[in-house]
């Protein structure tokens, strides 16, 4: 039972991170449709900008700072670049344009700040702290309790003010919102760079929890787990992103520790292709054209 309770806890950490970056995957298909394949590579980069300026002596809240900014300047240049002039394309075609994206950010990662592993701190202290019989750390909590405060600060902003309505519109019918006299490309650039804002906050954070150190191919996995984690919960939907991210954290982590790290991928798709076998919305049901 140690074991167990053990793993809970650890892959609540992990969870965090993927819930993190399922946000991001649900702010942008709220507002267009779109998959962001991207959205890990986009997160790497967020990162090495993070480490650069700390590289350069700059102390960590102003690099915290500038990354962010560099966050949401990159969605809005995605946006405007690639995806506006294929918004009236297939869905498919979109969704192959970030893919490709994933490839060219790798790439450019890579070409510029190479493949060798990098480290940045983490925001709190790693220290293990004892819960009973478990262990656990100020970092791995406040993680937590950053994902669930981001959650809810996104939800009040799309639920409680007139922004949201206005982005709720925009999602429902692009037509209609625009006779109703709302400018509807600066609601999805805006979703584009709070999408890739929430994805690169996850990447900075999984960093200290990844052994291997910040190296381009870094977010892969976690962009996996994380898409895993949206059509679990049901795109679309912003509780259904942070539960998700929760539910695949533990059970990643279970498969890891009592069968095989091999196997974590496989099981998971396959605890998904069960629950979308019972619910094809994924579970909290939420029509993602109509609401968050």
């Amino acid at each position: 039972m140690v074991d167990f309770g053990q793993y809970i806890i650890h892959g609540l950490a992990f969870g965090a991170i993927y819930a993190l970056v399922a946000l991001g995957f649900n702010l942008i298909f709220k507002t267009t449709g779109v998959v962001n394949f991207a959205a890990g590579a986009m997160g790497t980069a967020v990162t090495m900008i993070l480490w650069s300026t700390l590289d350069r002596s700059v102390p960590l809240a102003a690099a915290w700072l500038i990354a962010m900014a560099a966050a949401l300047l990159i969605g809005v240049l995605t946006e405007a670049i690639f995806m506006q002039r294929v918004e009236r394309s297939p869905v498919l075609i979109q969704i192959v344009v970030t893919l490709g994206l994933l490839l060219v950010i790798e790439g450019a990662v890579n070409r510029i700040w190479g493949a060798e592993p990098k480290l940045i701190p983490s925001l709190a202290s790693s220290k293990a702290l004892a819960i009973g019989s478990w262990y656990t750390s100020a970092n791995d909590i406040f993680i937590m309790a950053l994902t669930l405060s981001l959650a809810g600060v996104l939800y009040l902003a799309l639920e409680r003010t007139r922004y949201g309505l206005a982005m709720r519109a925009v999602a429902q019918d692009r037509e209609v919102a625009a006779l109703m006299g709302i400018r509807s490309f600066r609601y999805v650039t805006a979703s584009w760079a709070v999408g890739v804002l929430v994805a690169g906050v996850g990447a900075v954070l999984f960093v200290p929890l990844y052994g291997g150190g910040l190296v381009p191919t870094m977010m892969d996995n976690v962009a996996v787990f994380a898409f895993a984690a949206a059509v679990l919960g049901g795109f679309g939907s912003l509780a259904g992103a942070v539960v998700g991210g929760f539910l695949i954290g533990i059970f990643s982590n279970l498969v890891g520790g009592y069968l095989s790290t091999d196997l974590e991928v496989s099981l998971i798709f396959l605890l998904i292709v069960l629950v979308l076998y019972v619910r094809p919305q994924g579970l909290f049901g939420v029509d993602a054209k109509t609401r968050l």
